[in-house]
């Protein structure tokens, strides 16, 4: 059986869907109790916090998405907790 490139990648994007986090919590705003150097507080944006997958007490991630452009503004690990 030889696979393609195209099904190789069908089936990691498969895995990785079942990897994605199911409890990814939306709010509107920065977060107050999150500091995002360079991202202004008043900056109109929806940010979603997905916790962390190993034991649930790490850093989790955010996303934050411009209300604006639709654009990600930031994507990275919460350094609070």
């Amino acid at each position: 059986m030889s696979l393609t490139k195209e099904k190789v990648l069908q089936i990691i994007r498969k895995q990785l869907i079942r990897q994605m986090p199911r409890d990814i919590e939306i709010q509107d705003g920065i977060p107050e109790d999150c500091n995002i150097y360079g991202l202004s507080k008043d900056e109109p944006a929806w940010t979603a916090w997905i916790p962390s997958e190993e034991t649930r007490t790490g850093p989790s991630r955010i996303i934050c998405v411009s209300k604006k452009t639709g654009r990600i503004i930031y994507d990275g690990f919460t350094c609070d907790e």
